[in-house]
């Protein structure tokens, strides 16, 4: 199964600029006019996602738009624009209403930030799809009404984190090398990777403002988080 229920049903509410809609013979044609490689996992987003808009109920400043190549620019045969770091293609493949950074998808299909000072790329998802899970589970989140501590905290003990959270429920499908849910009768746990650096965060959500404080005083105690 590609996406979970809750991320069908957020895609299926999801609004799509027509514009960035078109069909793999003319993308593959004009991958070839501009000498770019057919990269498969490209092509998959470029069909599948560009032009929606992904939103979060009550968090308008996290709007994105997904694009990558446009009708425009297919019958006008304009070059776009990509970049190779290491030997590897990344194209641009987004914007976020409020992060300043720019989104790239690889030619593997791993969406990170570019950073254009030091021309380094940061992964922060493995796909779009869990791109697309954790918008799913956060627009949820806020449908439910869960209370959103505001703080993010640097993640220092990855590994006594684990420990600490091994008996909680885990929400695999939102899950990645890069991202973990998990949560507990009254908790809901984020850990994350920063936008400007390839380290976790870790971001609360749960039933009151209290129950949230009560966990991060325990992992400020235990001197997990910072």
């Amino acid at each position: 199964m590609r996406f979970s229920n809750k991320a069908s049903k957020y895609l299926a509410k999801l609004k799509r600029n027509n514009e960035f809609v078109v069909s793999r013979e003319k993308l593959v044609d004009y991958f070839k006019r501009h000498n770019i490689p057919e990269f498969e996992k490209i092509i998959e987003f470029q069909i599948d996602f560009s032009g929606l808009e992904l939103t979060i109920k009550n968090k308008d400043s996290s709007k994105f738009n997904a694009f990558l190549i446009s009708k425009e620019n297919i019958s006008k045969n304009e070059e776009i624009e990509y970049l190779i770091v290491n030997n590897k293609y990344y194209f641009f493949c987004g914007d976020h209403e409020t992060a300043q950074f720019w989104f790239v998808i690889s030619e593997n299909g791993e969406i990170c930030t570019y950073d254009n000072n030091d021309e380094t790329v940061n992964i922060i998802y493995s796909s779009f799809e869990k791109f697309i899970e954790s918008y799913a589970f956060i627009d949820l989140i806020n449908q439910n009404k869960k209370y959103e501590y505001p703080s993010y905290f640097s993640l220092i003990e990855n590994n006594h984190f684990d420990e600490l959270t091994k008996n909680y429920f885990i929400h695999n499908s939102s899950n990645d090398e890069f991202n973990k849910w998990i949560s507990t009768e009254n908790l809901i746990i984020n850990k994350g990777i920063w936008l400007h650096e390839h380290s976790f965060y870790i971001h609360i959500y749960g039933e009151t403002k209290s129950e949230c404080e009560k966990f991060i005083e325990l992992l400020k105690e235990e001197k997990i988080i910072k």
